[in-house]
């Protein structure tokens, strides 16, 4: 692992760690489990593994559907998996400590592999995707759902430079045709795929990310600053201002669906 990656992961342990017990409300609320219970439905599946399972959202949509399921959850924080078995959430779940980038698990070990709203936090998604990619068995099905950005170059960057200030475990958001790129670059076929967007307001996506008083205001500032972004009508997350105040987050999220072909 390069130093950069390294850095990322500390900062996703020590930024996860201190907010656990408050994002255990939110992430099923973010989450859109119907959704992803629509999606999985139709699967056959016996073993899942939720990568980046948090306190255990996706795993818990994934033990209701699929009930005689095993369900794994992996993630690098230690007080994220405390939190999921002290809420239940993941109670229906083998909960696991390890790093998303090297799983500890033999290659296609699973029938399905998710990962939900976890790639932005990532420092390399590529490996990410590659080791989903490696785990999940020939003909099995990788689900990867995320917030993609609908901006490129100059706005791109000022956009998430707001957004580490915000969540300093962010790393960067992808577009759609970015994760969809990553999927096919390891043998994953898209088969299926959902676009939804959802309001948040401001103070919510603020709390949400675990922003103090002096880095609300900040981010306050820089978001009226940025002002309105042409982002060509690309699906994508925008900022919301009404009577010259930021009145939250119109997020977008892809929802996508990959078989693995019979090798990589």
């Amino acid at each position: 692992m390069t130093d950069g990656y390294r850095a990322q992961v500390s900062r996703n342990q020590l930024r996860f760690g201190t907010i656990a017990q408050s994002y255990a409300s939110g992430q099923a609320r973010r989450l859109d489990g119907e959704l992803l219970a629509e999606m999985l439905r139709p699967l056959a599946f016996e073993r899942v593994l939720d990568v980046a399972t948090g306190t255990g959202a996706a795993a818990a949509v994934a033990a209701k559907v699929g009930v005689r399921a095993t369900i794994v959850g992996v993630d690098s924080s230690v007080e994220m998996l405390r939190q999921a078995r002290a809420d239940d959430s993941g109670s229906q779940a083998n909960l696991v400590v390890a790093l998303i980038e090297e799983l500890p698990f033999p290659d296609g070990t699973f029938d399905l592999v998710m990962c939900t709203r976890a790639l932005h936090h990532v420092e390399r998604p590529d490996i990410v995707v590659a080791e989903m990619a490696r785990v999940v068995r020939p003909g099995g099905q990788v689900i990867v759902a995320d917030n993609v950005t609908g901006l490129s170059g100059a706005a791109h960057d000022r956009f998430e430079e707001i957004q580490r200030v915000r969540d300093p475990g962010h790393a960067t958001t992808l577009s759609e045709s970015q994760i969809i790129e990553l999927l096919r670059a390891d043998a994953l076929d898209v088969v299926e795929g959902h676009r939804t967007t959802s309001f948040r307001p401001l103070d919510e996506w603020l709390d949400d990310g675990g922003a103090g008083a002096a880095e609300a205001v900040e981010i306050r500032r820089q978001l009226l600053a940025l002002g309105q972004i042409d982002d060509g009508d690309t699906f994508g997350t925008s900022v919301v201002t009404a009577d010259g105040e930021v009145r939250g987050l119109r997020q977008a999220m892809s929802w996508i669906r990959a078989e693995r072909s019979g090798a990589i």
